[in-house]
Order: structure tokens, then C-alpha cells, then sequence
């Protein structure tokens, strides 16, 4: 419009300079007429690119930043995420983009373009188009990642299952640290690992942290043995090194991230211990004499005087799978706690191996553990910390599960005892009875972490029984939660996962 404006009065000016018949100014008119009127198209086009680069600047500003919330990393995926952006932004303008570049710098992108505008006296006034530029740097608000991954190691894992789900661990821990690597921030990324079963191994690393239960006190010690007794100074008096398990604290520790403190001896952490069970058929773990001639079953397992000699049974116990012992179940591997360590990370997922049930409360309870600020290990940043996600990845390929067994004890020993002592909420029942207690745990245990900021994804394997509600419930949301038919798929699942962890480092 205003260059129309001009135009018009510069032709109304030459046309009374036309009409003029004063032959002096004529003659100006015509020597002065035709450049006058190139200098004001001149100074036109010198505005429109003007106008131009302002608004190039503009749209390369906007298609940077939208590069920048992106979910890409790569120059290629920058590239076609940004100039996508500016083509759009470019659009009703008088330029045309002629080239733009997309590129990262650690945790910059940084972006140019340039377009070209046609002239309106082309090669007469410019000597043709005018081609303008413009540069943008945006600087990414990167999230620092805090990651548990919290994976099955049961008994149902073994053979090409937990092959799977090595391979998708390690990838994923490929795929992150490769995202670490591209920031400036240090500690970008640290991972940790809960393998999980019946029980969890911290390792015997701990024998003698202050967060373990050094002299017996926590009321759990009290609920089988017929006097007062210390696990660590039995484990000593039979010569036998504690296995690295622990027990499930009591309710209602056993769903909140409470430090462990002697003062309140409840929240301290129970070393396992697989009591002996009557020297009779139908018992699985017994590996010591009873020393005792009490008829009562209860007499004879919790004798405390039986357990100053070496176990006199040892080995694998082929119907569970267990080594005879205190350690009965304690076979799995240990937790890796937080780190950036990426060598020690996969080393730990190779040296996974499957044995014992399913108790994933108790796996999950580890996860946050592992992530929180508060003891035993108090790894984590501070709950709330700006720029920072607390995430735990939780894969479990079965239901919640505690053994029924034909004998007295009515279970196999696990983290929560034996069905009957009641720390699960029930002193006995079917398996479904057992099953849906310790899914309603579960269910109270994500509803904690998550009000604590945490995001959970969860996986859930081969299971063509039970209610996927569960899971689906326990994950953040509803695309966080995975139901996958084959375990050949877990690949592909956790490399979608470790996508949407490097989506959550970036800022909206």
C-alpha cells in the first residue's frame, strides 16, 4: 500500500511536469524524470528488505525455539523440525527462504537463514534480488534426569526373557548417556538399578550401615524366633555371611520414604533371614537339627539355641530353587545406586539373573530408594528441585505373588515373612486373597511416589492373567503405561521410553 501510495504521487508530479509548457522546466523534467522516479522505487525496495530481514529475524527466532522444545537432538531432526517451523512462519511474506540451518551446540541450537526479495526495478536499481539473513541462538532448559530403573529378576524371567530385557536395559542406558554427552550440564543424566524378586539385595556392603537393624530392635526380629534375637549375631554363630537381602519394613514404612532412625526402630531395614523349618517332610528350608524334642512345629522353627552350628544342609533346593540357608532366596543381584557411570551400569544388567517370586511393591519401594534424598542412601536431589525429574522405570513380566505351601508356615519365607505373621495384612487366604493385598500395597506405594513429583512408567510383560488396570494405573499417565505381548518387543518399548525421558530433559 505505500509503496503504491508513493508511486502514485511521483506519477501525478511527472504529469504536471508534463502539462508544464515552460520549456525550462520541461527540459529538467525530462533529464530528471526517469531517475527520480528509479531513486523513489529504489528507496522502496531498500525498505521492503528492510521489512524483509525483520521479519525472517522474527520467523527464525520462533522456528529455533520450537526446535529447541523439541524432542530432537540430532542436526537432522533439528533441521526438519526447524525448517518446517520457518517455512510456516514465512508464509504471506514478500521473501522467500532460500536456505536455513538447524544445528546443535551441546545445549544450544543454533540457526540461520537466508531469503531473497525480488526487487521492483530488478537489475537496473540492484543489479538483482535483494538476499538478506539472520541468526538465532537459543539456549535449551534442560531437566537433569534421575532414573531408577526397577526390573523383574523372578524366577518367570529366566531364559529369553531376562535376555530381552538386558538388551533393552542396556540400550537404554546407551541411548541416555549419549544425551548426557551432548550437555554442558554435568550430571545430566545418573541412572540406578533395582533388580527385583521376593526380596531386594542392597549387598552385604551394608552389613554394617547405621540404617540396618545392627541390634535386633525392629519388632520384626520378635515374630518368629522363641526369644529375643539378633539376625546378624545368629548369621555369626552359624559361620554363615549375610546373603545382602532385606526384609520389607513394617506398615506403614513399607510405602513411605521415611528415613531410617534407631529412635524409631521400625524404620530401620531388617537383614533377610530364611528361619529353619522343622526337620520334617513337607518343609523346604530346613537345613539345620532342630535341638529341640517340642511337637510344636512353631517350637521347633523358631528355636533360638538351634543356630549356634554350621548348617548341615546345604546347596540348591530343587523344588523352589533356593539355596538351603538363611539366604534362601537371596540369590538375585544388587542394586547399582545413582550414577553416571555407564560401564558400572551395564556390568550390573549383564549380571542379572532370575530366581523367586514376584513382590513388586517391594522392587518399587527400592526404586524410590534409590532416587530419594533421605537414607539409607540419600543419592537423590531435594524433592522439588528446579530443573530436575526424578523418573523410575518399572518392568515386571508377572503378578503380585506369595507362594502357597502345604506346610505349617502356609508360604515360602519372602520379605514379608511367612503369610502368617501378618505383614501383609492378612494372616492367611487363597492366592487371589494374597494377591490383591499386595496389589491394594502397590497401589498406595504409586500414589506416594507420585505425589512426591515422581514420573513412573511402567512395563508390563507377557501377563495373560490379572487386570492391567494395575500398571496402567500406577504410571503417571496413560502413555506411560506399556502392555507388551512378546518380550522380543522390549527393545523397541524402552527405546520409545528412553525417547520420552530425553522429551521430559527439555523445558516447555
Amino acid at each position: 500500500m505505500l509503496a503504491r501510495t508513493i508511486l502514485r504521487a511521483a506519477w501525478a508530479r511527472l504529469s504536471r511536469f508534463g502539462r508544464d509548457r515552460r520549456g525550462g522546466l520541461a527540459i529538467q523534467a525530462a533529464f530528471l524524470g526517469l531517475p527520480m522516479t528509479v531513486m523513489v522505487i529504489g528507496t522502496i525496495d531498500i525498505a521492503n528488505g528492510s521489512a524483509a530481514k525483520t521479519r525472517l529475524q522474527d520467523a527464525l527466532d520462533a522456528a529455533a525455539l520450537t526446535a529447541a522444545r523439541s524432542s530432537a537432538f540430532t542436526d537432522a531432526g533439528l533441521q526438519e523440525i526447524g525448517s518446517s517451523s520457518l517455512t510456516a512462519n514465512m508464509t504471506g511474506s514478500t521473501a522467500t527462504v532460500t536456505s536455513s540451518s538447524f544445528t546443535a551446540d551441546g545445549n544450544k541450537v543454533i540457526a540461520s537463514a537466508k531469503a531473497k526479495v525480488v526487487p521492483a526495478v530488478a537489475n537496473l536499481w540492484l543489479q538483482g534480488d535483494i538476499i538478506v539473513g539472520a541468526r538465532s541462538e537459543i539456549t535449551r532448559s534442560v531437566n537433569k534426569i534421575e532414573l531408577a530403573l526397577v526390573l523383574d529378576n523372578t524366577g518367570s524371567m529366566k531364559g529369553s526373557k531376562l535376555s530381552n530385557l538386558k538388551t533393552a536395559s542396556t540400550n537404554l542406558i546407551d541411548t541416555l548417556s549419549e544425551a548426557a554427552a551432548r550437555s554442558s550440564e554435568p550430571d545430566a543424566v545418573k541412572i540406578a538399578i533395582a533388580p527385583f524378586s521376593m526380596t531386594v539385595k542392597v549387598g552385604a556392603d551394608y552389613r554394617n550401615a547405621s540404617w540396618m537393624d545392627q541390634t535386633g530392635a525392629a519388632p520384626i526380629n520378635d515374630e518368629i524366633f522363641s526369644s529375643h534375637a539378633n539376625r546378624f549375631t545368629l548369621l555369626d554363630q552359624m559361620g554363615v555371611a549375610w546373603g545382602g537381602c532385606v526384609e520389607s519394613r513394617a506398615s506403614p514404612y513399607n510405602v513411605q520414604d521415611t528415613a531410617p532412625s534407631a529412635s524409631t526402630p521400625a524404620t530401620l531395614f531388617t537383614p533377610f533371614f530364611a528361619p529353619d523349618e522343622p526337620s520334617s517332610s513337607g518343609y523346604y528350608n530346613s537345613y539345620l537339627p532342630d535341638l529341640t524334642t517340642s511337637s510344636n512345629w512353631k517350637t521347633r522353627q523358631g528355636y533360638v539355641l538351634k543356630y549356634n552350628q554350621a548348617p548341615t544342609v546345604t546347596g540348591t533346593n530343587s523344588s523352589t530353587g533356593y539355596d538351603y540357608g538363611p539366604n534362601a532366596g537371596c540369590q538375585l543381584s544388587p542394586v547399582t545406586r545413582l550414577t553416571s557411570n555407564w560401564s558400572v551400569l551395564k556390568s550390573a544388567v549383564g549380571d542379572m539373573n532370575a530366581v523367586g517370586d514376584t513382590n513388586i511393591p517391594m522392587g518399587l519401594m527400592w526404586g524410590w530408594h534409590l532416587l530419594s534424598p533421605n537414607a539409607p542412601f540419600a543419592d537423590g536431589r531435594a524433592y522439588g528441585t528446579p530443573k530436575s525429574t526424578k523418573i523410575v522405570v518399572l518392568m515386571t513380566d508377572g503378578e503380585n505373588t506369595m507362594t502357597s505351601t502345604g506346610n505349617n508356615n502356609a508360604s515360602l519365607y519372602n520379605s514379608l515373612g511367612y503369610i502368617w505373621q501378618g505383614r501383609l495384612g492378612i494372616t492367611s487366604g487363597a492366592k487371589s486373597q494374597r494377591t490383591s493385598a499386595m496389589d491394594d500395597r502397590l497401589s498406595t506405594l504409586c500414589s506416594n511416589m507420585k505425589a512426591q513429583g515422581i514420573v513412573i512408567y511402567t512395563v508390563r510383560v507377557e501377563v495373560s492373567s490379572g487386570d492391567s488396570s494395575l500398571l496402567r494405573n500406577c504410571a503417571t499417565s496413560s502413555d506411560k503405561f506399556y502392555d507388551v505381548q512378546s518380550a522380543s518387543q522390549l527393545d523397541s518399548v524402552f527405546n520409545a521410553i528412553a525417547g520420552s525421558i530425553e522429551n521430559l530433559r527439555i523445558l516447555k
